[in-house]
Parts: structure tokens; sequence; C-alpha cells
């Protein structure tokens, strides 16, 4: 197994989400600081809580490997797929990602496949496997099934 990746892409939050997201837990936190009447263990926590989401998923990384394909989402979310279990892959539009899977980041849809997907990015590649299919974000589909199909080879 080789430790350089064959292919190799990051996928980061687009910075108006984040900046929207950090407004809006601003404006909701500072509610019970004010209207409460001092509260403002609970609007730091609040903060401290949005932080840790936006640290926990503003990245996606994928790595292939000869051996397999790796999926990070944020500090905590790893996933495995073995490249002898791929049976297919093909560039795919994800259209609908709120009325298909409820949202972005780590999903279930309603089409059975499982989601794996950054906010706001509508490529993606559709890779089957012996046991899922995923739909996972990228910025260049063709090149990531490209890569899979020669370490298919």
């Amino acid at each position: 197994m080789s430790s350089m990746p064959i292919y190799e892409e990051r996928l980061n939050a687009s910075s108006p989400l984040i900046a929207g997201v950090s407004l809006w837990a601003l404006a909701v936190g500072l509610v019970p600081g004010i209207i409460l009447g001092g509260l403002w263990w609970l609007f730091a926590l609040y903060i401290a809580l949005t932080i840790g989401i936006i640290v926990s998923f503003f990245q996606m990384k994928v790595e292939l490997f000869e051996d397999k394909l790796v999926i990070k989402l944020g500090l905590f979310y790893r996933k495995v797929i073995e490249v002898e279990k791929i049976q297919g892959c093909s560039p795919h539009k994800v259209l609908h990602p709120v009325r298909t899977y409820g949202g972005w980041g780590i999903r279930k849809g309603k089409d059975e496949t499982f989601a794996l997907t950054q906010a706001f990015i509508n490529d993606a590649i559709k890779l089957e496997t012996t046991e899922k299919t995923f739909v996972i974000s990228s910025r260049t589909p063709e090149n990531f099934c490209d890569a899979i199909k020669s370490v298919k080879r």
C-alpha cells in the first residue's frame, strides 16, 4: 500500500455559510442574555457549541489510495471504503440536497443512497459498492471517477 494518495480533494464550507451561521448563533444566543435576564453562561455555551459544530464540519477531505477510499468530514467522521468493494462510479448532480437528503453532511436519502456532501456543492459522484450506494461531493467528479476506475483496473 502506498502512503501517498492517488487522488486527493479538500472541500471547505463556503465563507458566506460560516458567516451566516455565526451571525444566526450570535443573534439567537443573545436572547437568553438580554431577555431572560443575564443568563450569559447560556449565551457562552451556545456560542461555544456553534463554533464546535462549525469546526467539526468545516472541511471534507477525500483521499483515494490503491486499496481504499477515505472520506473525512470534519474532525470526527471518517468513512473507509475498500476499493475491491467498489462496483461503479459516475458523475452525479445533487439537484435538491434539502429535498433528497434533508440537507448537507452525512445523510441517508429518500432514494436509499448515503450522502457525504458539503454545503452548496452540487457536483458529486455516485459510488456503487457491494453494500451501499454513496453520493460524495466533488468539485471535479470526472477526475475523481477516472482515478477510481484507474485503481480498479
